[in-house]
């Protein structure tokens, strides 16, 4: 039995294996708080940010749960989550909610934006404060 390890860029047992995203890499409390997380729904447009907790599990919970409460839905996804600044970039025809985070807003923003569709644009934006 064959065993893969987890290389970045390298060809593994004949797979190409990338490591998860940064923020997946370390999880840690930060008082008064740190974290921030961004939430949209597809069947309402409903979309939150919300910012300054103390772990990215509690961010991540607290903007699912308060956009299904605005939405008055229960299918509100988490798009991004982590430390500094983050942005929802929105297609133009309003069905695609892409998040970008980044130390800084001007590089969030290019975040969302470069992983949307053409025509998109930035929607909601905030730091950590």
């Amino acid at each position: 039995m064959k065993t893969a390890r987890f290389v970045v860029g390298a060809l593994v047992t004949g797979s190409l294996v990338t490591c998860p995203p940064a923020h997946a890499d370390f999880d840690f409390e930060c008082k008064p708080g740190c974290w921030g997380a961004a939430a949209a729904s597809v069947s309402t447009g409903q979309e939150v940010m919300r910012l300054n907790y103390e772990t990215r599990q509690d961010a991540e919970d607290a903007a699912e749960l308060w956009c299904d409460v605005k939405g008055q839905t229960n299918d509100c996804q988490v798009l991004t989550s982590g430390l500094g600044c983050l942005s929802i970039a929105v297609s133009a025809d309003g069905k695609t909610f892409i998040g970008g985070n980044a130390l800084f807003q001007d590089a969030a923003d290019a975040a969302a934006l470069n992983a949307a569709p053409p025509g998109s644009t930035i929607d909601l934006r905030d730091c950590n404060g």
